[in-house]
């Protein structure tokens, strides 16, 4: 119910949605060309208001002017400044400073002195504070605006003549709040209004406003900076005003002074309020009556589109069944038609694929993974035992090669129903292409081993076609439940294990040994264990001597790597060697050997012990191309001499690969190190490589050595070999020697090196160094 009613409401909404997103835009695109209107318009009353501002100004300077220039022409004051009466001059300026508003009046001599000053008793003979403006009264109607201690003035300066200018009047108009306020009554000058003194650069004060009541006025004591020339925005009071900064001229030693007119745009907005409100109450009733229709629309589309999601579900779930529904002649009756054509097919091809994936193409048996889930499924019930065949025909390759495909396909599926036939209350599987599976739950040992002897006398005759006859050569694995696994996967691999070993004995059947499966989960743990010990130096080297048989003095020793592993004990080196192989880390392996190996030599070289130090390589090792100057490298570092190294190699490593190992050594040989064939005799081919190997000895297999006393052949095989290797100029090494007899016999037959337990054990490097102190200690006796 929650996917139904989520789809319905995301329909509405999405409805509503695009309706209440298209009405916001139009409300932000009208707000927009609003705004930018009232801001253009309140640019343009600005411009108005300064211009009328400067209009006014100069109608004030021109009214006071005119006022000037008739006290000027006055007869009293002309003959006051004439004889110097300054009484009768500061009476004179008072009375007509009253009646122009002025609030200080000057007059000032032709020398720039101040005569009389009708606000400063002590300013008769000091200088004109504005000189600059004495010398343009006379060519000019000079009127300014100055700020003079905290105060702005709207200064004019008129000459008086008699009939020679004798002198100026300064009158002085005080521009305050009321003054302001007077000539906003006056004309069409804007309420916000200010006059603006430049205290210090971007520093300014307001010393006159039109109404300190508004906010534009109060607002001004916290703004900063400079005021703009044209109309522009500025943030005032929490308010957004377009303000404009009128420049008035003022003298040169006079603070900058501006008229500042500002344009509330908050005010401008403000009769679009209800407007505003009006179009949010419209915009909330259109959505509500939009969503309540869009809802009911929603619901006619839904209810068709929820029960296709329940049919669909069905279908997910494996019900194929569609229910019943009144039917429709629109498009949703025709998807619904449709969808009840699809499940029949889905339905029909699902069984074909699952069919498909559980069984076997050829033989029609189920397939491995059917199979795995049938005995998992025993195992989960009442089952407590059972075996598993593993049924192989070990010559299917060969057929194959031979018959090609199709006959064997044909001899696989007669395979698959012998074995039926034979396997009688089994499940039979092909678990791989070659490999058939018997399942038999309940059964026992005795039971295992009596199926395979049927299924082997079922097998045994051979299968004939156009005159062919072929011998299947049948070999059976058995693995049991619970004793070898409890697992279905794991009795699978554990019986294909079995049949691999049953492919070579002469009963053809085998039950899973452990002790023997190489694909063990202990090994494949071995495995990431000895890449540890390789690259934590976890491993060590073991030194067996190799007696000099003509001196009796040890002159050489072997390397033998030992692994003693911290849980596990001591681990065989056929063990670990083997496995290095099979991972690939025999290289990484023959590395650490030969690194240790070549280190402790140099030691013993260094301590005056020039034993010669042998090193086995793998198949792999001569496969090496850079192992010829790792060598060089590695002996040059330790200052070893190349011929204390000897490298022994086996006649099947050299067999597999023979002209790549063969320039492997010949570059060994270039560089001194001395070459020896390891468990000689017992190849197939030594005689056929032998002479174009860069050898310098042979190592006698100690299979031909431990019984030399005893065997006659032995000791013409030995003695053959000794006599072969001097002839073409190989030292012999004889292995495997246990007993005196054995070593008094290779000395008569002048062999060169005896090696084997009756010389002396493998052993760590120290113990060495004593044993060989002791040898030489004996000799010297």
């Amino acid at each position: 119910m929650r996917m139904v009613l989520g789809f319905r409401l995301r329909l509405a909404l999405f409805f509503v949605g695009m309706l209440a997103a298209l009405q916001l835009i139009t409300g932000a695109l009208v707000y927009g060309v609003t705004r930018h209107a009232l801001i253009v318009d309140g640019e343009r009353q600005l411009a108005a208001s300064a211009k009328a501002f400067t209009a006014q100004l100069e109608d004030v300077s021109a009214r006071i002017a005119g006022n000037v220039r008739v006290i000027a022409l006055d007869f009293a004051l002309r003959q006051a400044i004439a004889q110097g009466d300054r009484g009768t001059v500061l009476s004179v300026l008072h009375n007509h400073g009253r009646r122009v508003g002025a609030s200080r009046m000057q007059l000032v001599n032709m020398d720039d002195t101040i005569a009389a000053d009708t606000a400063d008793g002590h300013a008769d003979g000091k200088l004109f504070q504005f000189p600059e403006l004495i010398q343009r009264a006379f060519n000019q109607q000079t009127a300014v605006m100055t700020a003079v201690q905290g105060h702005v003035y709207w200064i004019v300066v008129v000459p008086i003549y008699a009939p020679q200018p004798v002198g100026l009047i300064v009158v002085y108009v005080q521009v305050d709040d009321e003054l302001l306020a007077h000539m906003q009554e006056l004309s069409t000058l804007r309420r916000d209004v200010a006059l603006e003194v430049q205290m210090a650069p971007s520093q300014w004060r307001a010393v006159a406003r039109g109404d300190r009541s508004t906010p534009f006025a109060r607002g001004l004591e916290q703004v900063t900076g400079d005021f703009p020339t044209e109309p522009g925005l500025r943030r005032i009071a929490q308010s957004d005003y377009i303000v404009l900064a009128q420049p008035l001229q003022h003298p040169d030693n006079s603070a900058p002074v501006v008229a500042l007119f500002g344009y509330s745009l908050d005010d401008a907005l403000r009769p679009y309020h209800n407007l505003v409100l009006a179009w949010l109450a419209l915009l909330a009733l259109g959505l509500a009556a939009g969503l309540l229709g869009i809802w009911v629309i929603a619901r006619n589309v839904s209810r068709p589109v929820e029960w296709l999601a329940t049919v669909a579900k069905r279908i997910e779930q494996g019900d194929y069944h569609i229910p019943a529904r009144s039917n429709r002649r629109d498009e949703i009756g025709a998807l619904a038609n449709a969808i009840g054509t699809m499940a029949a097919a889905v339905q029909q091809r699902e069984e074909r694929i699952y069919h498909q994936a559980t069984h076997d193409d050829v033989t029609g048996l189920p397939n491995r993974a059917s199979i795995e889930d049938d005995i998992a499924r025993d195992m989960a019930g009442n089952v407590t035992r059972g075996s598993l065949l593993m049924i192989g025909l070990t010559r299917r390759l060969e057929i194959i090669k031979t018959m090609g495909h199709a006959l064997c396909d044909r001899l696989m599926r007669e395979a698959g129903e012998r074995i039926q036939r034979a396997a009688v209350g089994a499940q039979v599987a092909r678990a791989t292409d070659g490999n058939f599976a018997a399942w038999f739950a309940g059964s026992d040992p005795d039971d295992a081993v009596s199926a395979a002897n049927r299924i082997l006398d079922a097998l045994a005759m051979p299968y004939t076609e156009s005159g062919v006859s072929i011998d299947m050569g049948p070999a059976i694995g058995i693995a049991l439940y619970p004793t070898h696994a409890i697992a279905a996967f794991a009795l699978l691999r554990y019986a294909e294990t079995a049949q691999f070993a049953a492919a070579g004995s002469s009963k053809a059947w085998a039950f899973y040994d452990a002790s023997i499966d190489p694909h063990r989960p202990e090994r494949l743990s071995l495995m990431g264990e000895l890449r540890e010990a390789i690259t934590q130096g976890h491993l060590e080297l073991y030194y067996q001597p190799k007696l000099t048989l003509a001196t009796r003095h040890l002159e050489g020793v072997e390397a033998l790597v030992r692994w003693n592993h911290p849980q596990r004990g001591l681990i065989s080196p056929d063990v670990f060697i083997a496995m290095a192989e099979d991972t690939g880390n025999i290289q990484h392996l023959t590395r650490w050997v030969l690194g240790a190996a070549v280190t402790q030599a140099s030691r013993w070289h260094e301590q005056g012990l020039n034993l010669s130090m042998a090193v086995n390589l793998s198949a792999h090792d001569l496969s090496d191309v850079d192992l010829p100057r790792y060598l060089a490298d590695l002996t040059d570092l330790h200052r070893l001499p190349h011929a204390l190294l000897t490298l022994e190699i086996t006649e099947r490593a050299v067999i597999g690969e023979f002209e790549s190992a063969l320039r492997v050594l010949q570059q060994l040989g270039e560089h001194g190190f001395q070459i020896a064939i390891d468990d000689f005799g017992v190849g197939q081919s030594s005689l056929s490589y032998l002479h174009r190997l860069p050898v310098d000895e042979l190592k006698i297999d100690q299979s031909f050595v431990k019984h030399l006393i005893d065997d006659v052949d032995d000791r013409v095989i030995v003695r053959s070999i000794v006599e072969l290797s001097h002839n073409l100029g190989y030292k012999v090494t004889a292995e495997g020697v246990e007993d005196e007899g054995t070593l008094h016999y290779l000395s008569s037959i002048a062999c060169d090196h005896a090696q084997g337990f009756f010389v002396a054990r493998p052993m760590q490097a120290r113990a060495l160094h004593d044993f060989v102190a002791t040898q030489i200690d004996s000799s010297d006796v």
